[in-house]
């Protein structure tokens, strides 16, 4: 939420159909010099980015974090159908130009920002001068998201579900579940042992046991107090409600016609494209997300990190170094 993690600095502009966005935007050092675009997850804030907020722009870059719909400063509406997530690229893509004035951005999404960076890249591909997925790769619904599905594909894949809490985060009960239990939630969602997630998050109905149980696991040491009390913070004021109409959207609401409608052979992403790959992220298939980046980015550059599924906190140097030596190669001119 940026303006409990940022208040110095933090931003609200109302869009042209009354949505209110919240966002950090620091111009950077010249005009030579790229501007991130940083593309939170669920569920989180623009505070996941904190590192990047401080470190870009002591490097020169420009940054723009926004609270995605149903997070921090941005509007929360509790219909599912407002998280359609082509609606969600018209908001982006006008605060950006219109509100910021920014014409040219390096996209960087984080799990569901990955799934709105690959959207707004197809659709507005003159924003973007590179884009770089962390945990998630290149991912675009035409079609709904099935967890039943993903579940059984996964343990024929894999061996294990990754996807099975999501069928109690699209229940109509989710939201007031996972509030009610957020400090078991966050202390298996930042837990110090990732494999956890394949016991009590991954399977059909292990979220609920775990919940039931009572019973924290251990917080990751690379997650400082006063990080998990920030999240904490802003979680409690923004509730989970919205968060979790975006898995709803997803699984729940036909795609837009005009992703469905999207031609297949101008599925093709042609800037540098980074895909930062944490390797202990268990609700990834791994190989199908490097097989889904590569097919419209063959030059696409993928690097493991010894990570789970938050490697922007967990490995911040090695990610901040990567994402910073991106930004200099599009500098380049790629």
């Amino acid at each position: 939420m940026a303006s409990f993690a940022f208040p110095d600095i933090a931003k609200k502009a109302t869009l042209s159909d009354g949505t209110t966005y919240g966002y950090i935007h620091i111009p950077p050092s010249s005009p030579s010099k790229p501007t991130f675009l940083l593309l939170h997850g669920a569920p989180s804030s623009s505070y996941i980015w904190h590192h990047q907020i401080d470190l870009l722009p002591k490097a020169g870059f420009g940054v723009i974090a926004p609270d995605l719909l149903g997070y921090g400063d941005t509007d929360r509406p509790v219909e599912v159908e407002l998280y359609q997530i082509h609606r969600l690229v018209g908001h982006l893509h006008e605060l950006v130009t219109r509100v910021i004035g920014v014409n040219k951005v390096i996209g960087v999404g984080h799990d569901f920002g990955s799934g709105l960076l690959s959207h707004t890249y197809l659709h507005r591909k003159d924003l973007f001068t590179g884009v770089i997925f962390i945990a998630v790769g290149f991912g675009f619904l035409n079609a709904r998201f099935d967890p039943d599905f993903i579940i059984s594909l996964s343990k024929h894949l894999v061996g294990y579900s990754t996807a099975g809490y999501t069928k109690l985060f699209i229940s109509p009960e989710g939201a007031s579940i996972v509030e009610k239990h957020h400090k078991l939630m966050d202390s298996i969602f930042f837990a110090q042992d990732p494999t956890i997630w394949k016991e009590h998050l991954l399977p059909e109905g292990a979220l609920m046991k775990f919940f039931e149980a009572g019973k924290e696991v251990p917080v990751g040491d690379w997650l400082a107090p006063h990080e998990l009390e920030m999240h904490n913070k802003i979680l409690k004021h923004s509730g989970y409600t919205g968060p979790l109409n975006w898995y709803k959207a997803a699984a729940l609401l036909d795609p837009a016609k005009e992703d469905v409608e999207f031609p297949e052979e101008e599925k093709k992403i042609t800037v540098p494209t980074l895909f930062i790959l944490p390797t202990k992220d268990y609700v990834l298939i791994h190989e199908a997300q490097i097989q889904s980046t590569k097919a419209v980015a063959p030059h696409a550059r993928v690097v493991n990190i010894d990570a789970g599924h938050w490697a922007m906190w967990e490995k911040k140097e090695e990610v901040e170094r990567l994402i910073e030596e991106f930004g200099k190669e599009v500098e380049r001119g790629g």
